[in-house]
């Protein structure tokens, strides 16, 4: 293993950047200052990696609450004791009971929005933090939320990235009452260097600390949701609430060049990081000019967007052979469909563009290591917000289609296709990382980007999150502005679409493991407020 550490480039201190953060006993990374602290503070005090990143992502439900929160949904990859024996938790709830497609196509409605009732499934998350910490946490329950409640209550000051967020969403936090009384401030957006509190949160965390999952799905709380829903036309019940389940599902994996990577299965797109990987794997990157890589990547993330929004679903409901498409055989059809000299046009997608949730990751100090993601699927899920526990719902139904009879179409009980997909690395049956990529559905594409630039190119875990993205969204190149401007004019050449320049897009955390070395090697992505810190 230590020869692939040795590989990697070496920052250049003539650039600005950002080190790898390194130690020997514990480490995590997240997307927020603040929620790091505390993550470390558990480890230092006693909690394990499963203690210490739900602390931290409750923290971030004040500290990033555009991103995250209790009324979203949660994925989970965790190995108990730092071997290739993985687990995958999936958190993500479920429409209502009475939910149909056929209802809005009746009324002339073929796209979800987020503002609609139909658009709240409900929120797995909680679910998914109690049965984690059931069977796999150290510190009791109750504990893990006193950082939470604490500045819940107290506040937490905006720092630079949130505050940029939230500048763009006056409009929407202003159309429901109870969100605006939370969320604006003054009627204006909170701004960096505010300080901002969510007091009927507190009071719900402090709920879940003391009766756990029941105390978010049951009483006082579930009927404030309930009513909330209620209000505004959901079709929810409260019954929906109550039967809301967890469950841990098999990883998927596949290799790329002597690596295996580990994804969460369907209902998340964990599946299009590996078809785009497989696809690479076909190709020798190393001599290829940017250009060329640059529209290979493009081509096959286009092919596995397509076959995403064509296939994946919730599997209970539609079995899905993983096998069948990363078949070799099916594989080269995919390669044989690139043009290298011209890009190819697909299909518009229906799927929702959403660029937000908090992903981050904990590596104890006996070798549990976690790789955990939360999600509202929008910049402050759907703007609504249920009055007395301060729980702002996730639009995660906006992932369902209105099509009759597709994979993906609302119906009763149903899980919508998942963008969030926290991973692992893995080497000659020795787990050697954990790491995601934030930015909503680009999220896949993120995956096989930093991994080919780490695998293929030798950049190390910073340089490799830092480094310029591009991202086909809809036959159109998203384009961050600091890329290459002469490979962007050779890509247009290609036939390309270029929207050039574009927000930064995404961020991402990582953690890396050298047993022979001693060494974790963490890393935050400068797009976000982070920090990789380790003891």
């Amino acid at each position: 293993m230590t020869d692939f550490f040795n590989n990697f480039d070496k920052r250049d201190f003539a650039r600005p950047g950002r080190s790898n953060a390194l130690s020997s006993n514990a480490m995590l990374a997240s997307s927020h200052p603040i929620a790091s602290s505390v993550g470390i503070e558990i480890l230092k005090s006693g909690g394990n990696a499963v203690d210490s990143a739900i602390a931290m992502n409750a923290v971030l439900c004040i500290a990033e609450p555009h991103m995250t929160g209790v009324g979203g949904d949660c994925f989970v990859m965790l190995s108990v004791d730092g071997s290739t024996n993985i687990k995958a938790l999936n958190g993500s709830g479920k429409s209502s009971s009475n939910a149909k497609a056929s209802d809005l196509r009746k009324n002339k409605l073929s796209v979800i929005t987020p503002e609609m009732p139909d658009a709240i499934t409900i929120p797995g998350a909680v679910a998914a933090w109690s049965l984690l910490h059931k069977e796999h946490g150290y510190m009791p329950w109750k504990d893990i939320f006193s950082p939470a409640i604490n500045f819940a209550t107290q506040g937490i000051k905006v720092h630079e990235r949130v505050a940029l967020d939230w500048s763009k969403y006056k409009q929407k936090l202003s159309l429901d009452s109870d969100t605006s009384n939370i969320f604006l401030k003054n009627g204006k957006s909170f701004k960096f260097l505010d300080n901002f509190k969510n007091e009927s949160l507190s009071e719900t965390f402090r709920t879940i600390a003391k009766e756990g999952r029941n105390g978010f799905y049951h009483g006082w709380v579930a009927n404030d949701m309930f009513k909330k829903l209620e209000s505004i036309g959901g079709n929810h019940t409260l019954n929906d609430f109550g039967k809301t389940t967890a469950e841990w599902v098999k990883p998927i994996s596949s290799d790329y060049r002597g690596f295996r990577i580990h994804e969460c299965p369907p209902n998340g797109q964990g599946m299009v990081a590996l078809i785009i990987l497989s696809i690479l794997e076909k190709f020798d990157l190393k001599n290829m000019s940017k250009t060329d890589y640059t529209h290979l990547f493009c081509e096959a993330t286009k092919i596995g967007y397509f076959l995403r929004d064509e296939y994946l679903a919730d599997p209970e409901l539609n079995k899905l052979s993983f096998d069948y498409f990363l078949n070799s055989n099916l594989i080269d059809e995919y390669v044989s469909a690139i043009d290298m000299k011209k890009a190819k046009i697909y299909s518009l997608s229906d799927f929702p563009d959403h660029p937000d949730t908090i992903y981050l990751t904990v590596r104890d100090k006996n070798g549990m290591i976690i790789s955990f993601i939360n999600s509202l699927f929008d910049a402050f899920g759907s703007g609504i917000t249920a009055p007395k526990s301060g729980v702002l719902f996730h639009c995660r139904g906006r992932a369902f289609n209105t099509i009759d009879g597709h994979p993906n179409e609302l119906n009763p009980n149903k899980r919508p296709v998942h963008t969030i997909i926290p991973a692992m690395i893995s080497k000659n049956n020795k787990l050697i990382g954990s790491f995601g990529v934030m930015g909503g559905q680009y999220q896949a594409a993120g995956h096989a980007y930093v991994l080919s630039q780490m695998i293929d190119f030798g950049l190390n875990p910073q340089l490799a999150l830092n480094h310029s993205r591009i991202f086909p969204n809809n036959n159109v190149l998203d384009v961050e502005d600091d890329f290459d401007l002469n490979l962007i004019n050779e890509l247009k050449l290609k036939g390309h679409k270029i929207n050039y320049p574009v927000p930064p897009i995404g961020g991402g955390q990582m953690i890396l493991i050298d047993e022979e070395k001693n060494v974790l090697v963490g890393a935050s992505d400068w797009r976000k407020d982070g920090l990789a810190i380790g003891y």
